[in-house]
């Protein structure tokens, strides 16, 4: 039974990058190493151009106004060259932590409990694994920008510390400003940013309702009211869109630009009145050029930050889908527990099993049943009646609350899940198949020789596969089989299942929603596989297990019914009833 879990706070989540990044340390501090030469050099050379303007020019010093030409020119492209490099380097570190995260997060599918897949859709569960995981590429590239740009600001301010120490007093005094005030921004525009994401997200769902959902919005002509609601969701958008954007333009930005200009008119005083108040002191146009280009400097990655903020909140929701995804409890039993024999008799018990879901709410309720090793039985009933869940707990997919399942005498709860799953085989209603040949799809790329394969087909009434098309068994197969018929996709998975040789079989649906002729065909193969093997049939059709050793009626977790066709069909109602009404359907 799975419980939700809460969202992780953003301190967790960088803890939880945080050994992604270290994995790819080397990049990381090569990574810093340029962006720190990058900051050095970009605040050096302003005093290259400083001499020229206030000492060399002056003095009509060609030769050193070339030099200084020359290195600033050097300096320039050495600065481009590390930022290429610096660019680089952070987004292949980037590239190297989503494809660790997306390796880890496909890994997971193999450990997850079976009913994870059964309560998250599968787009859901593609997508953590997809872009998901690319949020987490974005995070540390968006922490990695925060980080340089506080980089630059502080080399930039031990340059202006250098240039005029009284300057860098001043800007200090800013920093408590400038902090407040992206404080109250944040604040501002962080929880029209969280609607928004919403908001989005609920136009999306109720967009797709209205496709959907078409024919029956006519039918009950429910078009304008379903509109209305579409439209409230549009303007509750853009709303905070609105709101969002008109913060951003007078808090952020344009506000940055105010506050440089204010503080150049200060600076200007300050440095006029020095001039005048402190002989000696020499106000050139090379401080004042060199002053207003580190303000740029600094003002630059402040306004880079801001950016970066809104990106890493939109990154940070991402990380945490796929960190929760990775987070999943494990399947406790895979690999745990005793090995199980290689070889089985198929002797199956199930004793006084309870099984739910959700607590307390069961979905098997003291069911028990004992089966011969060998034996052919149906398992039936009206939909939700247990036959998929007791399949299940057999198959290990799930574990029961109460009870004991025994096979050969010994519960499955001591078996490793992995283990024990090898004298196991299922065919289910829709067949699972892969993108790759006949062969593959049958030895799931085990080593088995081409004549085996041959062989089983031949056996399950599939070798005229074979004899469709000139490659036989490298007959290409295409993403889920879409290139076959629903019966030959089950054909195939039997001829899988009788490659493999289990002790037990499971086929779960196998005959649903396939014409009468293929019927014929699955019951012969479902003869084949099942001879010698103990054999649990789910059926829809009764007339799939009318011939069964013993069928098994379930009704709301419970067996109301247990015996042959002839003798449930005069005692268990349930039965009778659900015999009768295909036998009118089939009829009519």
């Amino acid at each position: 039974m799975r419980k939700k879990k809460e969202e992780y706070d953003k301190s967790v989540l960088f803890k939880k990058t945080l050994p992604y990044i270290l994995k790819e340390r080397s990049l990381v501090i090569i990574t810093f190493l340029f962006a720190i030469g990058v900051a050095v050099l970009t605040t050096i050379t302003p005093f290259l151009t400083k001499d020229i303007i206030d000492i060399y020019i002056p003095e009509n010093n060609l030769k050193q106004i070339f030099l200084n030409l020359l290195w600033y020119f050097i300096a320039t492209i050495v600065v481009v060259l590390m930022r290429y490099a610096l660019q680089y380097l952070q987004t292949l570190t980037g590239m190297h932590i989503e494809k660790n995260i997306r390796e880890e997060a496909i890994e997971k599918i193999n450990y997850l409990p079976v009913d994870y897949y059964s309560l998250e859709p599968d787009g859901k569960i593609v997508a953590k694994i997809t872009s998901d995981s690319n949020g987490v590429r974005t995070f540390y590239m968006t922490m990695f920008s925060i980080a340089n740009a506080l980089l630059n600001i502080v080399i930039v301010y031990i340059g202006l510390i250098v240039l005029e120490p009284m300057l860098g007093v001043i800007i200090l005094a800013l920093v408590p400003i400038i902090v407040f005030w992206i404080t109250v921004y944040r604040k501002k525009v962080h929880r029209y940013y969280l609607d928004l994401r919403e908001t989005g997200s609920r136009i999306t769902g109720k967009l797709n309702e209205l496709i959907t959902g078409a024919l029956i919005i006519q039918d009950f002509n429910q078009e304008e009211e379903m509109m209305d609601e579409y439209k409230a969701l549009v303007n509750r958008y853009n709303y905070n869109d609105k709101k969002a954007n008109t913060i951003n333009i007078y808090f952020g930005w344009e506000l940055l630009i105010a506050l440089k200009r204010l503080t150049e008119v200060a600076i200007l005083f300050f440095l006029g009145y020095q001039a005048v108040e402190v002989a000696g002191v020499l106000v050139t146009a090379g401080v004042v050029s060199t002053f207003l280009g580190y303000l740029d400097r600094m003002i630059n990655p402040i306004n880079a930050i801001f950016n970066n903020l809104n990106e890493l909140e939109d990154s940070l929701v991402a990380a945490n889908r796929v960190f929760m995804f990775i987070d999943e409890a494990n399947d406790s039993r895979i690999f745990t527990g005793e090995e199980a024999p290689s070889a089985i008799k198929g002797e199956v018990e199930f004793k006084h099993i309870k099984f739910a879901y959700v607590e307390n709410n069961y979905v098997l309720d003291d069911v028990s049943l004992k089966v011969e090793a060998g034996k052919k039985i149906g398992i039936v009933g009206h939909t939700g009646s247990g036959k998929s869940s007791l399949m299940n707990l057999l198959l290990a997919y799930n574990d029961y609350q109460e009870g004991s399942l025994l096979v050969d005498g010994v519960d499955i709860k001591t078996y490793q899940k992995a283990s024990y799953r090898k004298n196991l085989g299922i065919v289910l209603q829709t067949p699972a198949l892969f993108a790759g040949t006949i062969k593959s799809n049958i030895t799931m790329e085990r080593s088995y020789s081409d004549e085996e394969v041959k062989a089983v087909l031949e056996e399950v009434g599939a070798g005229y596969l074979l004899r469709k098309n000139e490659l036989g068994i490298d007959t290409p197969i295409s993403f889920k089989g879409e290139n076959l018929s629903l019966g030959e996709k089950q054909l195939l998975s039997f001829a899988r299942i009788l490659l493999r040789k289990p002790r037990i079989l499971v086929l779960d649906e196998a005959t649903a929603n396939i014409d009468t002729e293929t019927e014929n065909k699955i019951k012969h193969a479902m003869d084949v596989v099942a001879k010698g093997r103990t054999t649990f049939i789910i059926a829809h059709r009764l007339s799939t297990v009318k011939d069964a050793d013993e069928i098994v009626v379930l009704d709301h977790g419970k067996i109301v019914g247990q015996g042959s066709h002839t003798s449930l069909y005069e005692t268990c109602a349930i039965y009778k009833d659900m015999y009768d009404s295909q036998f009118e359907k089939n009829q009519a």
